[in-house]
């Protein structure tokens, strides 16, 4: 019982562990306008409790945005699918996306500084900066990895 209950422990504190490795801050995404080809650029609006968010966290949530919400903005009559197809393929690669969110998302995107707006907002912030997403290359690296299909992959 006592052998149990702690490989139990040590199992949930891994789970826990790798988790915190592969956190995503709460955020919105929507789309900013046309970049050069074979890029996004998109609006991050991350909420969080303190107001100094790092140039990474904004990529990361950018690409995980493309990859698995799409994004949509009215006013600019843009909307893009998300590129991965759903978020139910961030949980059927798994191990894929949570060495990926680790160390190589910051290949695909680039947060402009110069677009940084915060707001609090009663106990939060809500910051917003705009992220260039180089879209052709993310997908071209997510094919060569068998995480997406190709375009012509067939129906």
């Amino acid at each position: 019982m006592k052998k149990t209950l702690v490989s139990f422990f040590v199992m949930l504190m891994c789970a826990v562990y790798a988790q915190a490795q592969y956190s995503i801050l709460p955020y919105e995404i929507k789309g900013a306008g046309t970049g050069a080809q074979g890029s996004y650029v998109v609006e991050v609006t991350v909420t969080s409790k303190k107001s100094n968010i790092n140039d990474d966290e904004f990529v990361k949530c950018a690409v995980h945005g493309v990859l698995f919400k799409g994004f949509f903005n009215d006013d600019l009559r843009q909307s893009q699918k998300p590129l991965a197809g759903s978020a139910m393929s961030e949980e059927q690669h798994a191990d894929f996306f949570q060495t990926f969110f680790v160390s190589s998302y910051s290949n695909y995107g680039q947060a402009l500084s110069t677009s940084r707006r915060v707001t609090k907002v009663k106990k939060e912030y809500k910051i917003k900066a705009t992220v260039t997403v180089n879209k052709d290359q993310l997908r071209k690296d997510l094919e060569a990895a068998g995480v997406i299909k190709g375009l012509n992959s067939g129906f």
